[in-house]
């Protein structure tokens, strides 16, 4: 006989099972698990999946635009550490600025990474990827670089929907593994060179491509057209020609972190507009300040004529929104490039 039913943001319930032999039995994804006597948590990455998919009915229209920003910018970041990049060294590291969004100087890439989000990504993230071409003053790009992340969507797409999603990535993880060569990892490589043989890291494999596509569905975790992206699904770890881990705990990691990421950008997003709200409080109804803070604050750092472009207005509009969130303490220009960057103060490491 059933004694209670407890239900977690409707994906994890707790049954608790009478009679002599009471026992627990969580139920997540469909999917039933007797636990014993206690009722013990799913693992990490279902319960912060489950937080996140209750916090999204609650979101304002300003915090889920300023979160698709976020998200479109951290993916950015994860893109930049796993894209195969050249003349970076034994660890492949391109340096800080190359991982800011709007500042970076990997220029043609972004605008291929921007360019594939818009016409792949869920509408949120399509419409933020936009918003960063106009910006940067970009037209949207078709390039075989993206071909990939192609393959790769198209595989999960066939496998959607999905019921289980750990299940459903290791299905797809091992297809991409195993019909997709240029995934792997293939560690060094012999080359000669004038006579001699040398021993050099082998080119990268193409996660990245993985990653961009898994991000692309959120709905693969229950959470529909969600405006965020989970950032880093299918890390360079997964496609080792021999994984350290087996692939299912690996990929529960990964969506664990992934998850992380989202809960973390998710806070910002709500303490930076609650910050603009009070701090421009005072401001005049047609002011752009509010709008430039939600792009700069989720975007990243953006020169006044970026600016303007973003938000179809004057340079002159522009300029007079970055100086009045100046006057309120919000954002500083920076002296190098002359960009509106939020003040560090106010921001999360």
């Amino acid at each position: 006989m059933t004694l209670a039913r407890v239900s977690v943001m409707g994906r994890y319930r707790t049954v608790i099972e009478g009679g002599n032999n009471r026992q627990s039995r969580v139920y997540f994804y469909g999917h039933s698990y007797i636990i014993g006597t206690m009722a013990l948590a799913p693992p990490p990455w279902q319960l912060a999946l489950a937080r996140l998919e209750g916090a999204l009915p609650f979101l304002s229209a300003q915090v889920a635009d300023g979160l698709a920003l976020a998200s479109l910018r951290r993916l950015w970041r994860v893109h930049v550490r796993d894209l195969p990049q050249e003349n970076q060294g034994p660890e492949h590291n391109p340096g800080p600025e190359a991982a800011e969004l709007t500042r970076s100087w990997y220029a043609a890439e972004r605008r291929d990474f921007l360019s594939w989000i818009a016409r792949r990504g869920p509408p949120p993230l399509a419409r933020a990827a936009r918003l960063a071409l106009a910006a940067k003053g970009a037209t949207e790009s078709f390039t075989s670089a993206f071909d990939p992340a192609d393959r790769a969507l198209e595989r999960l797409d066939a496998l959607l929907p999905a019921r289980d999603p750990l299940a459903t990535l290791s299905e797809w993880l091992e297809q991409l593994r195993e019909d997709e060569i240029d995934f792997l990892e293939l560690g060094s490589e012999e080359v000669m060179i004038e006579g001699r043989v040398f021993q050099r890291f082998a080119a990268r494999g193409s996660a990245w491509a993985a990653s961009l596509a898994a991000a692309m569905r959120p709905h693969l975790f229950g959470l529909g057209p969600a405006p965020l992206a989970l950032a880093g699904l299918a890390p360079r770890s997964l496609f080792k020609a021999e994984p350290e881990r087996p692939l299912p705990a690996l990929l529960a990691e990964a969506i664990g972190v992934a998850a992380a990421y989202v809960a973390t950008d998710l806070a910002a997003v709500r303490r930076d507009r609650a910050l603009g709200d009070e701090r421009l409080a005072g401001l005049y109804a047609s002011s752009q300040a509010p709008a430039v803070w939600q792009l700069i604050s989720g975007l990243g750092p953006l020169t006044r004529a970026e600016l303007a472009r973003a938000l179809s207005v004057t340079r002159r509009t522009a300029s007079q929104a970055a100086t009045a969130l100046g006057k309120a303490d919000l954002a500083i220009l920076r002296p190098g490039d002359h960009a509106l960057a939020p003040k560090k103060a106010h921001r999360a490491s």
